[in-house]
């Protein structure tokens, strides 16, 4: 009796062996399917990113704890989908407009981040002149945007002589503005704010004599922070390339008392597919992987 429990267990064993290997090849392409649709998707479609100062203020709002800082939603297919990890273009969509706010890598040695955020300001070809809080492009004064914060150009002065983050747009400012308060702001600690903003990062594009920092290079952006007086930006580390740019930022959707839209993204068809659909399709994808490794675990048992 013992020999043929012997051949039953070995026949078992034997039949069992090729439902494991099925299950981990079934486990292996599936994750390696899902990997590849997250990095197309971050890298082609759309993206998050959480804002890493407060230079967009008040904006955006920069906080290192994920709870309280912005966060949001990135249309990195609006210019054109990029290999994942390069700067590598496939091919070009639309032309990014000004005051439009986009996520970019900085020049070579632009900044402490890796990403950052900022508004488009200077566009190809155009002289570009920041002087009285104000931007001038071939010798006009330019408009604030619609999506811009309401401007007073006097209140980032009130609001740090309280400690406090600006709630008005001041404007840009220019390397002779910035100047003008080290010298002249009303409190101590804002004369040596501006002092020290000028030693570490003095404003040189837009701002100095030299057509090399007035004229945007061709395939070239000006980028600026809204909060002007304490952003390192265009003015410090100049021209950005196009191939630098990750994609336009659509909406606030974290915190949730902080949502809003800039662009009307969310509320397209295809914008709700994309903030709605994905998440939904990889919920989808999850529990159909489950069922399958759930029923290839029965099958070996059995």
């Amino acid at each position: 009796m013992a020999k043929p429990t012997k051949r039953t267990t070995s026949k078992t064993n034997d039949t069992a062996t090729p439902s494991r290997r099925t299950m981990l090849l079934h486990q292996a392409r599936e994750i390696t399917v899902l990997i590849l649709i997250i990095f197309t998707i971050k890298g082609c479609i759309v993206d998050q990113y959480s804002i890493p100062s407060g230079s967009m203020e008040p904006t955006l709002h920069g906080e290192p704890n994920m709870f309280k800082g912005d966060r949001v939603l990135t249309n990195k297919w609006l210019f054109g989908p990029r290999i994942p990890f390069t700067t590598i273009r496939l091919w070009n969509w639309y032309e990014p407009e000004r005051w439009d706010i986009v996520v970019f890598k900085p020049p070579e040695g632009g900044s402490k981040h890796p990403r950052l955020i900022k508004r488009v300001v200077g566009l190809p070809g155009e002289r570009v002149d920041i002087k009285g809080n104000h931007v001038y492009i071939n010798g006009e004064v330019v408009p604030f945007g619609p999506t811009l914060p309401t401007f007073e150009a006097t209140d980032l002065l009130t609001a740090m002589g309280h400690g406090k983050k600006p709630k008005r747009f001041h404007g840009y400012w220019s390397y002779d503005d910035i100047e003008r308060q080290a010298k002249k702001a009303p409190h101590p600690e804002q004369r040596q704010f501006f002092a020290s903003m000028l030693a570490q990062y003095p404003p040189k594009y837009g701002c100095i004599p030299g057509d090399e920092y007035h004229i945007v290079p061709e395939g070239h952006y000006l980028m600026l922070g809204d909060n002007s007086a304490n952003s390192v930006d265009g003015r410090v580390f100049g021209w950005v390339p196009r191939d630098n740019l990750y994609g336009r930022a659509s909406a606030v959707f974290w915190p949730i008392g902080n949502r809003r839209d800039f662009t009307g993204f969310t509320y397209t068809w295809w914008g709700k597919l994309l903030v709605y659909g994905i998440p939904l399709a990889i919920v989808w994808f999850e529990v159909r992987h489950w069922r399958k490794e759930r029923r290839l675990k029965l099958e070996v048992r059995s």
